[in-house]
Order: C-alpha cells, then sequence, then structure tokens
C-alpha cells in the first residue's frame, strides 16, 4: 500500500513538472496599449494583449483581476503549451469616464517563482463635444496637453521604451520649443520644433532604464523652454517603474535564488500624541539559497527615515530595517509605507506599512 501510494505522488509530481525543474512561463509581446483618443459615443474597446509560453511546462492563467470595474478580461481556461502563443483580451468602457485614463490588469499564472506581469491600457476619452479644452484639457500657457505626465510602466533595467504625447498651439503665432535639463537617461524631442497657430505637434520621448540606474517607481522633471508669452517655461513630467530582469534565469537557478522573508509587513503603533518620534525594527530573513540583496528603500513620505542594518544578507541570516516616524504636526489617522527593492525573483518588491492615529 505504501510503495502504490510512493508511486501515486511520483507520478503527480512528474505532471507537474516539479521533479524534473520544468515550469511554464509568460512572455508578452508588449505590456502597455495606448487607445489614444476614443469617441465616448462609440462605446466599448478592446485590445489583445498576446503572450507566449515561453517555459518548458504548461502554462495556466490562474487570474486575470483588473484596477477598476470599467475594465473586463477574457482569457483562455485552458492550459497552454510550451512554445504556444495565446492572448488576454481587455476591453474597456468609456461610458461616463472622460478624460485620460490608465487602468492596470495584474495577470496571476501557475508558476509560484514568476512575479504577477501588470499590464496597462491607457488613453483619452472623448465626449460629444469636441472643443479644443475637451480633447486637450491641461492648459500650460498657451500650450494645451492631454497629459503633463508621461508614465513608462512594467520596465525592466535592462530595458529601452519609447513613448510620445500630443500638444496644442492655443496661440495665435507659432509656438518654438526647446528642451532643457535633461538627464543622460532621457532622449526628448519635437514634431515640428516650431507649432503653427491652433495646431498640434508630438513630443517624443525614449527612456533607457539602464543608465537610470534606479529600482521602483522614479520621477523626472524635463524643461520646455518655449516663446509663449503667456508662460515661457513649461516642465514635463516622466515618470517610470523599473524592475529587475529575470527573465533569463534558468528554473536551476530559480531555486537557488535568495528569499525574503518578514516576521511582519505592517506595525500599528496604536494612538499616539502628536510630536511622538514613532521607531520600529521590520526583520526579515534569508531563507533563499544565495546572498539577498536590499537594492533600494523609499518612503512614502519626507516624515518617515529608514536605517537598514547591511545591504547583503547571507542565506539563513537575519536582516533589519529600522524605520523612523517623526509625527510632528500630524494628526489622524496615519499611513505610512516603506517600499523595499531586492534581488529576489519571487518577491522583488516588498512594501511595509507604519499605521495608527495621532492626536
Amino acid at each position: 500500500m505504501k510503495s502504490n501510494n510512493f508511486i501515486i505522488i511520483v507520478i503527480s509530481l512528474f505532471l507537474s513538472g516539479s521533479v524534473l525543474g520544468q515550469i511554464g512561463d509568460i512572455s508578452f509581446e508588449q505590456t502597455t496599449h495606448d487607445f489614444g483618443q476614443i469617441q465616448i459615443t462609440k462605446g466599448l474597446v478592446s485590445y489583445d494583449f498576446v503572450f507566449k509560453n515561453t517555459g518548458n511546462a504548461d502554462l495556466k492563467i490562474l487570474q486575470v483581476k483588473t484596477s477598476c470595474g470599467c475594465t473586463a478580461p477574457e482569457y483562455p481556461s485552458t492550459n497552454i503549451k510550451p512554445g504556444a502563443s495565446q492572448k488576454i483580451k481587455i476591453t474597456f468602457n468609456p461610458q461616463g469616464r472622460p478624460g485620460p485614463f490608465h487602468k492596470s490588469i495584474t495577470v496571476v499564472i501557475n508558476n509560484p517563482d514568476k512575479p504577477n506581469t501588470v499590464l496597462f491600457i491607457k488613453g483619452f476619452v472623448i465626449q460629444e463635444t469636441t472643443s479644443t479644452s475637451d480633447l486637450y484639457p491641461i492648459e500650460v500657457g498657451n500650450l494645451r496637453m492631454v497629459s503633463n505626465h508621461l508614465a513608462f510602466n512594467n520596465l525592466t533595467n535592462i530595458q529601452t521604451k519609447k513613448d510620445s504625447l500630443t500638444v496644442f498651439n492655443d496661440s495665435d503665432v507659432p509656438m518654438t520649443v526647446a528642451f532643457e535639463q535633461i538627464p543622460a537617461h532621457i532622449k526628448a524631442s519635437i514634431n515640428p520644433q516650431s507649432i503653427p497657430p491652433k495646431t498640434t505637434a508630438k513630443i517624443y520621448i525614449e527612456y533607457d532604464a539602464k543608465l537610470k540606474n534606479d529600482y521602483g517607481l522614479v520621477y523626472d522633471r524635463i524643461a520646455m523652454r518655449t516663446n509663449d508669452s503667456k508662460q515661457g517655461m513649461k516642465v514635463l513630467n516622466i515618470s517610470a517603474r523599473i524592475n529587475q530582469d529575470f527573465s533569463n534565469l534558468s528554473p536551476s537557478q530559480l531555486k537557488k535564488a535568495p528569499k525574503i522573508v518578514l516576521t511582519t509587513q505592517k506595525y500599528d503603533f496604536g494612538r499616539q500624541a502628536t510630536g511622538t518620534v514613532i521607531k520600529y525594527q521590520f526583520e526579515f530573513k534569508n531563507e533563499g539559497k544565495s546572498d539577498l540583496v536590499i537594492l533600494k528603500v523609499k518612503t512614502s513620505c519626507g516624515c518617515t527615515t529608514t536605517a537598514l542594518t547591511q545591504n547583503t544578507i547571507k542565506k539563513g541570516n537575519t536582516g533589519f530595517i529600522e524605520a523612523v516616524f517623526d509625527t510632528e504636526g500630524r494628526t489622524g489617522k496615519q499611513v505610512k509605507n516603506i517600499t523595499v527593492i531586492t534581488n529576489d525573483p519571487a518577491n522583488p518588491e516588498v512594501v511595509l506599512e507604519v499605521t495608527g492615529e495621532l492626536y
């Protein structure tokens, strides 16, 4: 009987691929789609995100979660063989949502070592009227824009991506645009460089994450010098969410990877008087098989600082992140986040939370 049970367990493990280190993996042709301008009267719009199983075992989509009820996913329910391609159809309902939109879609697969993939859709919903202010709601002097913020989402630390946005010269004279204070990892251009009155131009941005050499959510600002008599200097905000590239790691390398395990990710300091300095040490352990490296620790507020005992933690060892929250001048419910970026492929970004109430 014990022999039969052993055979059944071995067969089950073989079928699941865990005995041979086989596992499904997912790779998308692109992770962001820009619908551009959408007429609200035309109703639903859809886009197919095409992906491929780049693993060596069957891939299964376990769940597709959207950030808004206005966005609906359709995805295959059956297993996808290695090397096969499929698609996830995302449908957006613009009804009652005029203006710019930016929605995320999280894809969960049957690979415990693969971080969830986040897809993005964006665009601009036009109401029944199509005036200049409807099409370009952001007014910066005589230059009107769909948005003064360009976001590069789900970018790996070795990628270079390009994006663009349209601007409108709302003045009665040509407007010249020149870019200044451009960091080394960004290239910016505009066509045409001199925008005729009451016409549009396109700003093109190229973002090199390798040159940025940072992780997590990062921000930059670019100055635009114009001959606009109303407001000569303008600012374009650029953000990027930079993740590490683990795509080239083999199954054996993933098994030998570091693994961060926290005792707790949330500290509730209860009810304290304003002006109290709150201190807490978050404890974590490396339960993986290679060195765990803390690449970055970032707080959501200047009122919160952190101190790290060490950046590199050997396997089996423990480390600490001390959070210090200065509550001076603050009252009411407080929630402060601390983002920790690591080289753990299964958990590259961990968010810690300090919360409580001040009186």
